[in-house]
């Protein structure tokens, strides 16, 4: 949540950061733009932070693939994701940061998705 949160507020960072400095210019404001500095400052902070972690081009492809509206074909749609997501998630049991209550959720989404479309269900058995 927090990577996702970074990524975003780069780009708000960077108008506000823009905007800033347009003003300040217009008005002869040195506060101003000190302000848009410290903006653009946070903004390439943020950058830093997530391409340190690795987490920079994992976000700018869910960014475009979200924005163009697509499902990439090695990412698995409906039942078949919801069910490797809950056995991820069981893999991690027992090890620190473990949230029961994520697989609980999980399962509620399969249950779901399966009274939404009982054919996914028989796909996956075998049975058409």
């Amino acid at each position: 949540m927090l990577v996702r949160f970074v990524f975003a507020a780069r780009f708000i960072l960077f108008f506000c950061g823009l905007l800033a400095l347009v003003f300040s210019v217009r008005d002869g404001s040195v506060i101003g733009g000190l302000q848009a500095l410290l903006l653009f400052g946070l903004a390439i902070a943020g950058h830093r932070w997530l391409k340190a972690r690795g987490k920079l081009e994992e976000c700018d492809r869910a960014f475009e693939t979200m924005m163009s509206g697509e499902v990439t074909p090695d990412e698995p749609t409906g039942l078949e994701a919801l069910l490797e997501r809950r056995a991820a998630l069981e893999q991690r049991r027992g090890q620190p940061g473990f949230d029961p209550w994520e697989v609980q959720a999980v399962r509620r989404e399969i249950n779901a998705y399966v009274r939404e479309h009982p054919e996914s269900a028989r796909d996956l058995d075998g049975r058409r």
